[in-house]
C-alpha cells in the first residue's frame, strides 16, 4: 500500500459529511498487526487503544460509551473481549476453544450477540454482557454472520448463507420468526440499523461483465426499497450509522498504481458528499460510531 492511493479522488459532492464531535472506533494496520484506534468524526486525534502483536477487530460501543467489545487473537483462537473505552482493563469474555466473533451489544447493554463456531459451523448467539448464560439463536446448521441489534432490542439482523447466497435476514431477539428481508440473487451482507429502527444499511455485490463490486445500500426495516447510496467503481462496505442518523460511516478500497488501500469514509445519510477521514496509508476498516454524543459519552475518562 501506498500514499499515492490516497490520491484517489472521493468525489460526490464538496460538501463535507463529517461530525467533527463525534468519536468513531475502527481497526488499522499501519502498526504492522491490526490494532483497535479511535478517533473523531472528522478523522482527527487517531489513537490506538489495543496494543500487543495480535490481531485485535470488530470494535462496537457499548450503549452508554464506557466500554468497546471486540475480537481478537491472542489467545489463539478469535475470541470476544472488552475493554474499558480508553483502553484498559481488556477481559476476554467468550474464553472458547472455538472462534467466537462479530460482537453486537443491545441497546440495554445487558447483552451481546456474536458469532461462535463453537457448533462446527458460524452460528448467532447471544450471551450476558459479562459472558455468561450463552445461547445460540440460529441453529440452522448454515453459516451464519454478523449479527446487528435493532435500537428498541426486539430484533436481530444478521448475514446467513442458508439460501445458498448470502442475505440479510431479521429475527426476534430471542431467535423465532427468522425472515429473510433481501432475497435477492446478489450477495447481501454487512447490516446496520439506522438510529430510529426506520432503515438498515447494508451491503449489496453488484456484477457486470465479469467483475464485482460491493456497493452500500439502504433499505426500509422490512427490506422494501433497496438504494445504492455510494454507487461507485470502488469496492465499499461496513457501513455504520451516526447517533443522529444523518451520517454513514463506511469503508472505501482505493485503487492506485496496481496498489490498493482501505480507508473510513464518512458520507451523508443519502449517499452525498463520501469523504476520507482515516487518510493513512494502511488498512483502515469496521467503523463504528459511539452511539452518544462526545458531550455525553467521553472514551477513556474514567471507564465508567
Amino acid at each position: 500500500m501506498t500514499a499515492l492511493a490516497l490520491l484517489a479522488a472521493c468525489g460526490g459532492g464538496k460538501e463535507s459529511a463529517t461530525l467533527p464531535d463525534a468519536t468513531i472506533a475502527f481497526v488499522s494496520d499501519r502498526d504492522t498487526n491490526f490494532a483497535v484506534y479511535v478517533m473523531k468524526g472528522d478523522g482527527s486525534e487517531q489513537t490506538r487503544v489495543t496494543d500487543g502483536q495480535a490481531w485485535d477487530y470488530w470494535p462496537v460501543w457499548s450503549p452508554d460509551g464506557s466500554k468497546i467489545a471486540f475480537t481478537s487473537e491472542r489467545d489463539g483462537y478469535r475470541q470476544v473481549y472488552v475493554m474499558n473505552a480508553d483502553g484498559s482493563g481488556q477481559t476476554n469474555l467468550t474464553n472458547s476453544l472455538s472462534w467466537d466473533y462479530s460482537p453486537s451489544w443491545s441497546p440495554d447493554g445487558s447483552r451481546i450477540a456474536f458469532v461462535s463456531r463453537a457448533g462446527g459451523n458460524d452460528e448467532v448467539f447471544v450471551m450476558n454482557a459479562d459472558g455468561s448464560n450463552l445461547v445460540d439463536l440460529t441453529q440452522d446448521g448454515g453459516t451464519d454472520l454478523a449479527p446487528f441489534w435493532s435500537p428498541d432490542g426486539s430484533k436481530i439482523a444478521f448475514t446467513t448463507e442458508r439460501d445458498g447466497n448470502e442475505e440479510i435476514y431479521v429475527m426476534n431477539a430471542d431467535g423465532s420468526d427468522q425472515t429473510n428481508l433481501t432475497n435477492n440473487p446478489a450477495v447481501d451482507h454487512w447490516s446496520a440499523w439506522s438510529p430510529d429502527g426506520s432503515k438498515i444499511a447494508f451491503v449489496r455485490r453488484l456484477e457486470a461483465n465479469g467483475e464485482a463490486n460491493d456497493e452500500v445500500f439502504v433499505m426500509n426495516a422490512d427490506g422494501s426499497d433497496p438504494i445504492n447510496l455510494t454507487n461507485n467503481p470502488d469496492l465499499d462496505y461496513s457501513p455504520s450509522w451516526s447517533p443522529d442518523g444523518s451520517k454513514i460511516a463506511f469503508v472505501r478500497r482505493l485503487e492506485a498504481n496496481g496498489e490498493t488501500n482501505d480507508e473510513v469514509f464518512v458520507m451523508n445519510a443519502d449517499g452525498s458528499a463520501p469523504t476520507n477521514i482515516s487518510k493513512n496509508p494502511a488498512a483502515d476498516s469496521a467503523p463504528s460510531w459511539l452511539p452518544r454524543p462526545a458531550s455525553s459519552a467521553t472514551p477513556g475518562a474514567d471507564g465508567s
